[in-house]
């Protein structure tokens, strides 16, 4: 990273970008950098300042806005509201280690997802909707790639999920969906390494990111949710099954 911003605190070895640009700006703003009421860089300056993408800062001030120290308003952006985490809601890294905990993670992503593509469904706006067959066409792009786009992959992946929760209109959805993903990513990362020492991604994850696209595309909000239930049912069994074979989970 560069810029000044990052300077403020000490960043820990093998932490994944979200995890240190959050643990920056949680250090500039419990330190006084930032006080409350004040107004934070926009997206586009932080990820400048940092030099990471505009969806690492997203993620990060997501985890931020959940420990209840930032916010943001309509036309404001986000800004400090309080220089104290509250205790709340929140996925500590050991359990991402841990088979059972991890299960749980993927089936709140269910939960959080499968009702994100109903109503996306019956709201997305005509934009919105390019937005999601776009981000599909990605995704089948990065799997055409491999080799050292691994990473490439997983953003492809999450970009397309996250235009399913951005088209909803509501930026609850959003804001989980980024605390969720921040979490999921090297989890992620790691199965797709796993499918690519067995060939590549299976086909059936492109076809079900189309699927899910054109339900959105055509309003149909049950065929939406059914069509994302059965994605994620069948994503996260494709994950487990890969980081099992990793041996890389505990119970």
């Amino acid at each position: 990273m560069t810029g000044n911003l990052q300077a403020t605190a000490p960043l820990v070895d093998g932490a994944t970008l979200s995890d240190q640009v959050t643990e920056v700006l949680r250090h500039n703003v419990v330190n006084g950098v930032w006080s409350v009421g004040d107004v934070l860089p926009s997206e586009t300056a932080l990820a400048s300042d940092f030099d990471v993408s505009r969806t690492v800062i997203r993620e990060a001030v997501s985890r931020l806005k959940a420990e209840g120290m930032l916010s943001s308003r309509q036309g404001r952006g986000a800004f400090v509201a309080s220089d104290r985490p509250r205790q709340g809601f929140a996925i500590p890294e050991r359990d991402m280690e841990s088979q059972r905990k991890l299960e749980q993670i993927l089936e709140l992503r269910m939960g959080l997802e499968i009702e994100a593509a109903a109503i996306a469904a019956a709201r997305a706006t005509p934009e919105a909707r390019e937005e999601i067959q776009r981000a599909a066409a990605a995704y089948d792009q990065s799997n055409k790639i491999g080799g050292p786009a691994v990473a490439a992959g997983v953003s492809a992946d999450l970009g397309f999920h996250r235009a399913v929760c951005e088209a909803t209109g509501n930026s609850y959805y959003l804001s989980l969906f980024n605390y969720l993903v921040a979490s999921l990513r090297d989890t992620m990362l790691a199965g797709r390494l796993q499918a690519l020492k067995r060939g590549g991604e299976s086909r059936d994850a492109i076809q079900e990111h189309y699927d899910i696209a054109a339900s959105i595309a055509q309003g149909d909000a049950e065929r939406a949710r059914q069509r994302m239930r059965d994605h994620l049912q069948m994503s996260s069994g494709r994950l487990l099954a890969r980081l099992k074979t990793e041996d890389g989970l505990g119970e």
